[in-house]
């Protein structure tokens, strides 16, 4: 079959399946009044067929095998009316549609439904699948375990939680990322200026909020590498915009794949960035540098307001502010000068100043300069 002609049935398919997922979780958060409603056992019995009809017929297996079994029991159930459903079927049941309802959600992703994937939801699901049949039958033949009800009550809890922040994630991710990636190329088609690189870093900071928000640690490092770029004034606009977006991109597509771990800063993102240029003695960083060595290394030059407040206390110790005020380069001293004092830079008393052009790039310089000093010895 033509590739396009795949793609457009397997749309077709998701669409569809997932109306017949909402039908079936709705029926499942009310399992204890459905059993009163023969057509609503029906809905849900029918919904499961057509999702296994639909996966058969496009060889998706795992999601033909769920969806199977789902509706081997709810006919059980159309088949069985005279039992007292409890909370450990409901829970038992919900979690077995958790794993139909992520099957589907990987196939809908960038990645679509890969083996490493598949085999991650299902594992665990035979188990379910082997508990729900055996509590069924207890149920119908009236042997109910009772101490498992608050167990199941309490699992499902935790469980349901984390599943409602994954889909939160999920869609919050794949409807706000694209729209700041148009927002940042728009930014990076008008000339550059001083409000155009304001306006990138507020971009910046909706996307770190983002992964603030899920604690996607290794989004948020690489989030603060592209601010770190965007404010390095020796970076044109034209070299910036094809690597920043592809960066966001590609780790947009890892957050939606749910392997966010994986997202690093790549080596050119790394080269626009003044404190991650090589050393000939030793190496920053490199492709596969961890978040947290990463974090520390631009940790100074990213996050500004520390930057700054590191700044001010250095120069403190060395003598270059006096009462909070910076001395300028030309000032002389009418005492002894202070042990330990280094001469005032000529840039210093005007690069802390918002309006000046190179501070920027003094940060960064610092942050480098800082990051070398950390590595002696010096109290």
């Amino acid at each position: 079959m033509d590739q396009d002609k795949q793609r457009q049935i397997t749309g077709y398919f998701i669409e569809e399946a997932k109306e017949h997922l909402q039908t079936i979780e709705s029926g499942l958060l009310n399992l204890q009044t459905l059993m009163g409603d023969a057509e609503a056992v029906n809905e849900i019995f029918r919904a499961a067929h057509s999702i296994k009809g639909g996966a058969a017929m496009l060889g998706f297996s795992s999601i033909q095998h769920v969806a199977h079994n789902f509706e081997d029991y709810f006919k059980v159930i159309r088949e069985n009316t005279n039992f007292q459903v409890d909370q450990d079927l409901q829970t038992l049941f919900l979690q077995a549609f958790d794993k139909l309802q992520e099957l589907v959600e990987h196939l809908q992703s960038p990645y679509g439904l890969t083996k490493d994937a598949v085999d991650n939801v299902m594992a665990g699901s035979d188990q379910i699948f082997e508990k729900l049949k055996n509590h069924l039958q207890n149920l119908i033949s009236g042997k109910v375990p009772e101490q498992k009800a608050a167990i199941a009550a309490s699992t499902r809890n935790i469980e349901s939680s984390t599943k409602n922040d994954t889909r939160e994630m999920l869609s919050i991710f794949q409807s706000q990322v694209p729209l700041k990636l148009r927002n940042m190329l728009e930014l990076f088609k008008q000339p550059d200026s001083p409000r155009s690189r304001q306006n990138l870093e507020a971009i910046c900071t909706d996307l770190q909020k983002m992964g603030d928000r899920f604690g996607l640690e290794n989004w948020n490092v690489m989030i603060q590498a592209v601010r770190a770029a965007v404010t390095n004034p020796n970076n044109q606009f034209r070299v910036l915009a094809p690597i920043l977006i592809k960066e966001i991109k590609q780790s947009q597509e890892q957050v939606l794949a749910q392997k966010s771990q994986g997202i690093k800063v790549s080596p050119a993102l790394l080269q626009l960035i003044p404190a991650a240029k090589p050393q000939t003695t030793a190496p920053i960083a490199s492709e596969s540098t961890s978040a947290d060595e990463v974090s520390k290394i631009f940790g100074a030059v990213i996050e500004e307001d520390k930057a700054m407040k590191g700044w001010q206390t250095f120069s403190d110790r060395v003598g270059w502010r006096n009462n909070g005020t910076w001395i300028p380069a030309n000032a002389t001293s009418s005492g002894n000068i202070p042990d330990g004092h280094f001469p005032t830079p000529l840039w210093l008393a005007a690069w802390h100043q918002s309006k000046d052009s190179k501070a920027k790039e003094f940060q960064s310089q610092y942050a480098a300069f800082l990051a070398k000093l950390s590595q002696c010895d010096i109290n």
